[in-house]
């Protein structure tokens, strides 16, 4: 290299250097004055009256079946516990208690007189269990507005796909659960419901979009919850609410009654699961394929230690944050254990452009049949004027709130070339498929810092690229908790493998949370 190109090189790693230290600056000042106005909420939720509710959704079908416990004794544990944390996270915005118990009862009675043969409760793995989903999923009777004022009084006349899949599974529904405005943003807030709060700290974001979701399940509400994953809905509240989140391969998994969607549509989305165990999740996946099971094997005994582990600290995207150094230390630990216990040794997986995976995102999320943001905003009715939606909310007269108001101005904005676009998922794609194949994971950040306080990711849109760009090329991804940080809020990684194969991230994260514990609660006992 000559002295001039040294100079050119020098003074671009200056320039680096001091747009790092700025914006670490600015982030500095945005957490002191946010930490500050929230200050009174800085408060997590108390520990549960019964423990039972601590128990994961597979011991407890079992021990309902067993007739150790009775499903009616489960689920008031779970509405009990529901009754005394959503005054302070605001996280279950519809319910079906009295229901739920009489359908409770039934399933007591039916087990107690001996109808169920060994095949009906085969077909059952979660009879009896409590569980929750998204208010944007339909569910026969239950609120299905989507956080629009415009359909706030709006009930779903059927089940969703997926819900009817569970139910049939013997899973009773209690309630559903908060979401920003239809799922576009990563923090649940919106005019009809208000907002949700991190149980860990309520001054803190739950994420989004299932941050209800994750609130809930965190918060020992229910044992697990169905949510879907369009960029990362499922896996950022999972990590800022400290759970187990699994985005799947998409098209294994029926669609139909998600939002506008009919199920015939080519989507990126994704439907999938959110626990506070490894151990529930294939059963879950199992009962939610359904008929696609012979696309994955879930049953496959997996030699964790035999799989190639890659991993990544940084993507290259200089509009995301860079890792604080407590997920940095996370991430490495995690390596660290591989080292010592795998056959071969991680690798440091060098990929530049996966920098533009929000790029791809934001293209192939516009690509989706009928995505048109300015119409769904209106219930279809109409396509609000951007312009004059934005001088409304700037005079406090919308209906939408900030999330909905930055997703309307993105997609105000020209989107990528197609060619481009289609040419680098296809490369990126295909390189990481051969990369990782049937025997290795990638280990990739969830986020570069624990869960902020709210509204501060209006100031940080673009970090939602650390799992958006998994949803643009249609990987499978484990989200799972690796502690908690000097602040007491979760830790977490995002666990990658190639498309259908499911069940090698799920193992790794089934590895992990045996070795390093998985879900920390929100209380002390």
């Amino acid at each position: 290299m000559d002295f001039k190109e040294a100079c050119k090189v020098g003074m671009l790693t200056l320039i680096l250097k001091i747009f790092i230290l700025i914006r670490f600056c600015i982030d500095k000042l945005i957490d002191f004055v946010f930490g500050r106005y929230y200050k009174s909420l800085a408060h997590g939720v108390p520990k549960p009256t019964n423990l039972l509710v601590l128990q994961c959704a597979t011991s407890l079908a079992k021990q309902i079946r067993k007739q150790k416990l009775s499903s009616e004794e489960v689920v008031r544990a779970f509405i009990e516990r529901i009754e005394q944390v959503n005054p302070l996270i605001n996280a279950v915005v519809d319910f079906r208690f009295e229901v739920a118990i009489e359908e409770a009862k039934r399933v007591d009675q039916r087990i107690k007189n001996q109808e169920f043969t060994r095949e009906e409760f085969d077909a059952k793995p979660f009879l009896g269990v409590p569980f929750t989903t998204k208010e944007s999923n339909a569910c026969k009777g239950m609120k299905h507005s989507f956080g629009l004022v415009c359909r706030k009084q709006r009930r779903a006349i059927e089940d969703a796909d997926a819900i009817q899949l569970i139910k049939r599974a013997g899973g009773i529904l209690i309630g559903v659960t908060n979401v920003p405005i239809l799922n576009m943003w990563q923090e649940t807030s919106n005019l009809v419901y208000g907002r949700t709060n991190n149980p860990y700290n309520c001054s803190r974001t739950a994420g989004g979009s299932c941050g209800g979701e994750a609130a809930i399940i965190a918060a020992c509400g229910v044992p697990f919850g169905i949510g879907n994953d369009w960029g990362g809905s499922i896996r950022i509240p999972a990590f800022a609410c400290g759970i187990f989140g699994h985005k799947p391969t998409c098209d294994l998994i029926p669609t139909r009654g998600v939002v506008y969607r009919t199920g015939k549509e080519p989507t990126i989305m994704a439907v999938g699961v959110l626990t506070r165990t490894t151990r529930d999740i294939i059963p879950l996946l199992k009962v939610l394929v359904d008929g696609n099971m012979n696309k994955l094997q879930l049953d496959r005994d997996v030699q964790v230690y035999d799989l190639q582990i890659y991993y990544m600290l940084d993507c290259g995207d200089l509009r995301m944050n860079t890792l604080s150094s407590e997920m940095n230390a996370a991430i490495l630990r995690i390596v660290a254990h591989f080292q010592v216990n795998s056959r071969s040794i991680p690798q440091k997986l060098m990929l530049s452009k996966l920098k533009y995976g929000y790029d791809l995102w934001d293209f192939w999320s516009r690509q989706e049949t009928n995505a048109n943001l300015a119409r769904d905003l209106t219930d279809r009715k109409r396509a609000v004027n951007p312009l004059i939606e934005i001088l409304k909310y700037l005079t406090f007269a919308s209906e939408y709130n900030i999330g909905a108001m930055l997703s309307l101005i993105n997609y105000m904005l020209p989107v990528k070339n197609c060619e481009w676009a289609c040419n680098l998922t296809a490369a990126l794609s295909d390189l990481l498929t051969e990369t990782l194949g049937d025997n290795a994971v990638l280990l990739y950040p969830s986020a570069p810092w624990t869960a902020r306080h709210h509204n501060t990711s209006i100031f940080r849109p673009y970090n939602v690229g650390y799992n958006s760009v998994w949803s643009a090329l249609n990987f499978p991804v484990t989200q799972m908790p690796l502690g908690l940080d000097s602040e007491g809020l979760p830790l977490g990684i995002q666990v990658v493998a190639a498309p259908y194969q499911d069940h090698l991230s799920i193992n790794v994260a089934k590895e992990l949370e045996e070795i390093f514990g998985g879900y920390v609660p929100p209380f002390k006992f």
